[in-house]
């Protein structure tokens, strides 16, 4: 924690020695999500002095008003996934522009770059820089997609500011209406578990093979890199393959997974009397269920649900690497709820299952255990939810990974 104190105070000195009067562009779509990114880089920066503004667009393509990003006064560029690549300004691609300019863009891919690489078109070493999500994501893409590349990772996105609890007492928490919240969607980038079951079939039936037994072998699998498995499974078949084809084949591998573990969770969660947020609700659950589904799109959006984690209990999430320290884990723990996170190794070192969270894994009955006590052992999940309350104010939960950005401006 020292180091990141640090290294946080050294970014704070650089940039308000660099960069006084000049300003951090955020730019991205008219979409719910990229607008509470937005606020929470700009709130990151204004805790160092760094000015920031953002300039929202309805869609990538032609989009004129970028001009005004490409002057001295821009430290520079962020942009959400592959957006920036599309963006044009009459002839000229943004990301080549920019780089003719000498400003520097940063391209954050939000989900595994397995699943949006295939999406650059133009950006390279010379005119991108690229920051992700966790170091697994960024080890991933140093190997198969751009090793050359300057890239960085970050801890998180910080809490929003709508998750913001400036006191938690024993009365309030206990008064909270819902016992917990899961909040995770069924469709990843790639669509549903059957687009990725279509994709499967389509591959020859080697590396089909090689695909199910990555699969199988990274379902329980929360401490390592994912990719090593589909790795290890084409070495054991003696089979090589294009990274292009590697991408194709790993992103079955890892929305396969991830949406096998939120169904895994779901039907635990049924049996509890729980808030389950999706954009598939599975018909299966619903007959014996306990729990509560929604699938209003309104009522699951973002904003609403971070605002929401103040009236729960415990919030419960699941991650796409197991390196990350997700955004839904920070605002709970802002809003003073019990964090229910997957047993990661970086889980364990931020937090002491039963003292300032709960761990589970997806093997065992622990999962179950969780639920349990957030929904029965109120005076017990308040305990464990004001020891993990004051982890808000921990470096990686506060700030997340504004030094890494701010390196990749340098």
């Amino acid at each position: 924690m020292a180091t990141v104190v640090r290294s946080i105070a050294r970014a704070a000195r650089v940039t308000r020695e660099r960069w006084q009067g000049r300003r951090f562009r955020i730019c991205h779509s008219a979409h719910e999500h990229d607008r509470i990114y937005t606020e929470n880089v700009c709130a990151s920066l204004a805790t160092i002095g760094v000015t920031a503004a953002a300039l929202e667009f309805e869609t990538p393509g032609q989009n004129p008003a970028l001009a005004q990003c490409l002057d001295q006064s821009t430290i520079a560029i962020l942009g959400f996934n592959s957006q920036l690549d599309h963006c044009w300004i009459g002839d000229d691609n943004f990301v080549d522009l920019a780089a003719r300019h000498d400003v520097p863009v940063i391209q954050w891919i939000l989900d595994h770059p397995s699943s949006r690489w295939s999406e650059f078109t133009h950006s390279t070493a010379d005119n991108s820089r690229f920051l992700f999500m966790s170091e697994l994501s960024e080890r991933y893409f140093r190997r198969y997609c751009l090793p050359e590349a300057r890239t960085a990772w970050v801890a998180g996105h910080r809490p929003n500011r709508r998750s913001h609890l400036e006191r938690l007492s024993r009365d309030s928490f206990l008064e909270r209406t819902i016992h917990c919240l899961v909040a995770l969607n069924l469709r990843r980038v790639g669509g549903t578990s059957e687009d990725a079951q279509a994709r499967l079939q389509s591959l020859e039936p080697q590396l089909a093979d090689a695909t199910r037994e990555a699969i199988e072998l990274a379902r329980f699998d929360l401490d390592s890199a994912l990719d090593a498995h589909l790795t290890a499974a084409l070495a054991r078949r003696d089979l090589r393959v294009a990274n292009s084809q590697f991408h194709f084949c790993f992103q079955i591998v890892d929305e396969t997974v991830q949406i096998w573990r939120r169904l895994k969770i779901f039907d635990v969660a049924a049996r509890f009397p729980v808030l389950i947020q999706t954009d598939i609700v599975p018909q299966s659950l619903l007959p014996d269920a306990t729990a509560c589904f929604s699938g209003d799109p309104h009522a699951n959006s973002m904003p609403n649900t971070i605002a929401r984690m103040a009236s729960c209990r415990a919030v419960c999430n699941a991650n796409y690497a197991n390196d990350m320290i997700h955004d839904r884990t920070q605002n709970g723990l802002s809003a003073g709820c019990v964090v229910i996170v997957e047993d990661t190794p970086t889980h364990r070192r931020l937090f002491t299952h039963g003292k300032n969270a709960l761990l589970f894994r997806y093997h065992d009955d622990s999962l179950a255990e969780c639920f349990d006590l957030v929904c029965n052992r109120g005076d017990r999940a308040f305990d464990i939810a004001r020891a993990g309350f004051r982890l808000r104010r921990h470096p990686a939960i506060r700030v997340g990974g504004l030094e890494s950005m701010l390196e990749l401006a340098w």
